[in-house]
C-alpha cells in the first residue's frame, strides 16, 4: 500500500509539473491554469476531507464570503473572521443550508468559529506532522455546486486548486491599516480635511469635518494619536469609530484597507499586486505564524483547508496575499486557537461539554436529502 501510494504520488507531480510547464508564467484562475483532467487527478485526496468543508454565505447572498472546515461532529465550524458580515449561512456537503452564528473570534489569527445547528458531522482531519518540505505539492477542497436531486459528481468533487509549499512557517508582519481620510493641519482635534474616494472611509460614512474622538475605545484627542491608533491595526479590520459631527456623536464602523491600494506609495510590489483583476485578502498580514503556498484562490475561497497528498489537513488557508502567494496558517496553530476558542464560548454558556477527542469521520456515503439553496 506504501509503495503504490509513493507511486501515486510521484505520478501526480510529474503530471502537474508538465502542466506547468505548459502554461507557466500566465496569469490564470485555478480552473485554468490547471485543466479538470488535471484537477481530476486529486479527486481521490479530496474525497473525504471535501465533506468536512462548508462555504459561508451572507444570508439572503448568492455569492460565498469564504469556506471552513468542520472541527466538531456537533456543529462547529472554523473558518477566515474579517471577510465575515451579517447573518451567515453555512452549506454543507450534503446540500443542506443552516443559519450560522460567530461564537468566538480571535484578531492575532483571524480566525472565527461558527456554531451550526448540525449533528453528527464529519469532522476535519488534521495532520499529525509539522509542515510538508518547502516544494510539497498542496491541495484545496471545496464543496461541490449544488444541483437538485442528485449526489456531486464529475468536475464537481475537483478541488479548487492546487500548489507548490514556497516557504515555510514564519511571520507575517503585520502592514498598517488605513482609513483613506486627509487630517487638518492643527494638532487638536483629529478633524477629517477630505474622505478619499472608494476608501474605508467613504464606505464607512465619514465626511469632511468629522472629528474623531475614538477608535474603539481608544482617545485620539490629537492626528499623532489617531495615525498611529489607525496603524497599529492591519487592512482587513473593522474598527467602531466615535465621531463628531456638529454637535451630534455618531459611531460609525469602519473596515481598513491596506495603504498601497489606497495611496500608491513607495511599497511597489505591495501596490502591483493591487492592480488589475486581482482580487487580494483584506486581512493579509500580521499572522503570528503561516506557510506561504502558490495556490490560485480568491479572497472567499479562504478559510478552508489545505492539504498534503494524504488527504490530511496541513493548515486552513487563511489569505490571498499576491500574485503568486496565499497564506495558510499551520495546523497545530488552528487546533490551539479553536480550542481556546470553545473553550471560552463554552464556559460562558455554562456548558460542561467536553471537546470532542473522537469525532464522526468523514464517509463516502451518499449525502442525504436535504433543502435545496
Amino acid at each position: 500500500m506504501m509503495i503504490q501510494r509513493a507511486r501515486s504520488t510521484a505520478w501526480l507531480a510529474s503530471l502537474v509539473a508538465l502542466v506547468g510547464l505548459l502554461v507557466g508564467g500566465s496569469r490564470l484562475s485555478a480552473d485554468e491554469r490547471f485543466p479538470p483532467k488535471v484537477l481530476a487527478a486529486f479527486r481521490e485526496v479530496v474525497a473525504l476531507p471535501m465533506q468536512s468543508t462548508v462555504e459561508i454565505y451572507r444570508e439572503g447572498n448568492s455569492s460565498a464570503l469564504a469556506l471552513g472546515a468542520i472541527v466538531r461532529a456537533d456543529g462547529y465550524v472554523v473558518t477566515k473572521a474579517s471577510e465575515l458580515t451579517g447573518s451567515l449561512e453555512c452549506r454543507l456537503y450534503d446540500r443542506r443550508q443552516l443559519p450560522a452564528a460567530i461564537v468566538g473570534v480571535d484578531v492575532e489569527t483571524d480566525l472565527a468559529v461558527l456554531k451550526i445547528d448540525a449533528k453528527d458531522l464529519p469532522v476535519i482531519a488534521w495532520s499529525e506532522s509539522d509542515s510538508p518540505p518547502v516544494g510539497s505539492w498542496l491541495v484545496t477542497p471545496g464543496v461541490p455546486a449544488t444541483r437538485r436531486n442528485r449526489a456531486p459528481s464529475g468536475d464537481d468533487l475537483n478541488p479548487l486548486s492546487v500548489g507548490v509549499l514556497s516557504v515555510g512557517p514564519r511571520k507575517i508582519v503585520h502592514q498598517p491599516g488605513a482609513l483613506g481620510i486627509s487630517l487638518a493641519m492643527t494638532d487638536s482635534p483629529a478633524t477629517i480635511e477630505e474622505v478619499l474616494d472608494d476608501s474605508a472611509a467613504e464606505k464607512a460614512g465619514l465626511k469632511a469635518g468629522d472629528i474623531i474622538l475614538k477608535v474603539d475605545g481608544v482617545d485620539t484627542p490629537d492626528r499623532e494619536k489617531l495615525v498611529k491608533t489607525i496603524g497599529s491595526h492591519p487592512p482587513g479590520d473593522k474598527i467602531d469609530l466615535l465621531i463628531r459631527r456638529g454637535s451630534e456623536e455618531l459611531t460609525l464602523e469602519a473596515t481598513l484597507g491596506s495603504r498601497a491600494k489606497i495611496f500608491g506609495g513607495d511599497d511597489r510590489a505591495e501596490f502591483q499586486n493591487t492592480l488589475g483583476d486581482r482580487k487580494l485578502s483584506e486581512r493579509r498580514s500580521g499572522f503570528p505564524l503561516a506557510i506561504q503556498h502558490d495556490s490560485v484562490l480568491t479572497p472567499q475561497q479562504c478559510g478552508g483547508p489545505i492539504l498534503d497528498l494524504e488527504g490530511k489537513a496541513i493548515g486552513l488557508n487563511i489569505a490571498r496575499a499576491g500574485r503568486v502567494e496565499s497564506f495558510a496558517l499551520p495546523a497545530a496553530l488552528v487546533q490551539e486557537t479553536v480550542k481556546k476558542l470553545l473553550e471560552t464560548h463554552l464556559t460562558r454558556a455554562g456548558s460542561d461539554e467536553p471537546a470532542e477527542e473522537n469525532a464522526p469521520a468523514a464517509s463516502d456515503a451518499e449525502p442525504a436529502p436535504a433543502n435545496e439553496r
